[in-house]
């Protein structure tokens, strides 16, 4: 019974982010459950601020990146380096092809 709380636990405080560098350059992410266009600014605010709810708030617990074939080299790199950044190595990072460009990765 114990286990059954600690692991529903541990979801409620999940706070994934994924990140997706179109092939125009474009980043998106899918914070506040949605899929939306994001600035680079706004994506260096998404990793501080975690989930943040009043009664929860929660860092970020993991980061996955989608980039689309042709997505610019200094695009994926300025994100790489904003990851960096905020304390996410690119080990700690699960990347993945962006194959049905633009619909929303899963």
């Amino acid at each position: 019974m114990l286990a059954a709380v600690l692991a529903l636990a541990m979801i409620h405080n999940a706070c994934p982010i994924l990140i997706g560098v179109g092939k125009e350059g474009k980043l998106f992410s899918d914070r506040f459950r949605g899929w939306y266009s994001i600035s680079s600014k706004t994506l260096q605010s998404d990793l501080r601020g975690g989930c943040y709810n009043d009664a929860n708030p929660s860092p970020v617990t993991s980061v996955k990146i989608a980039i689309a074939a042709g997505a610019p080299k200094p695009k994926v790199d300025e994100v790489f380096s904003i990851l960096e950044k905020q304390g996410w190595s690119r080990e700690k990072i699960t990347v993945k092809s962006w194959d049905r460009y633009p619909q929303e990765p899963h």
